[in-house]
């Protein structure tokens, strides 16, 4: 499940900035997706682009996507277990408990979350091992939707099958990953997408 090649993660060790700005359009709007679980859509996406700030600026050992992976989704859980940290403070003040509670659900589940480098491993062994149990009509629907970003008429016109029929594929696959990556369904919601 790799998203970048090799050539374009050497290039950012080398602190190239077209590398990190492919890099940036890919991951941004997955680690946005990932944070708006947690804070506020709005502070999410402040989140992200301060975790693409840290990374250029510390300008860690990256060796390959799983490490890229789990250092961005590290620093964007930090900087939001930061974030509810301090509006648990700012709210402490205040009378609403269900708030309060609300970010203590979810600054315990950030805590927890595991965004190591074998984490990010494990996920791409899985999705492979699941990948390849689905039969070949459901696999070749769920490539072209999810993995190659086609809307589904598109699917459908290629595939010479109806909107519903690629429909029915997607929604076969998803209970098939939900259950798959059952322990990982922070980290991969935006990979699949309304689960």
């Amino acid at each position: 499940m790799n998203i970048l090649t090799n050539e374009i993660i050497g290039l950012l060790t080398q602190r190239q900035e077209a590398a990190f700005e492919v890099m940036f359009s890919l991951y941004y709007p997955r680690l946005v997706y990932f944070a708006k679980e947690y804070v506020p859509y709005e502070d999410a996406k402040g989140i992200v682009q301060d975790a693409f700030v840290t990374f250029w600026e510390k300008d860690p050992e990256i060796l390959n996507e799983s490490q890229l992976q789990s250092y961005l989704y590290t620093v964007v859980k930090n900087n939001c277990l930061m974030y509810l940290r301090h509006e648990k403070i700012k709210k402490g003040f205040e009378t609403e408990a269900g708030i309060r509670m609300q970010n203590q659900v979810y600054q315990s589940a950030l805590e927890q979350l595991d965004t190591s480098e074998m984490a990010f491993q494990e996920i791409e062994s899985r999705i492979e091992t699941t990948l390849a149990k689905l039969p070949p009509r459901c696999r070749e629907v769920f490539i072209l939707s999810r993995m190659e970003g086609k809307k589904n008429h598109e699917v459908a016109e290629e595939l010479n099958i109806s909107v519903k029929a690629v429909e029915a594929q997607i929604s076969k696959a998803l209970k098939v990953f939900r259950v798959a990556l059952k322990d990982f369904l922070p980290l991969l919601a935006w990979f699949l997408r309304y689960l």
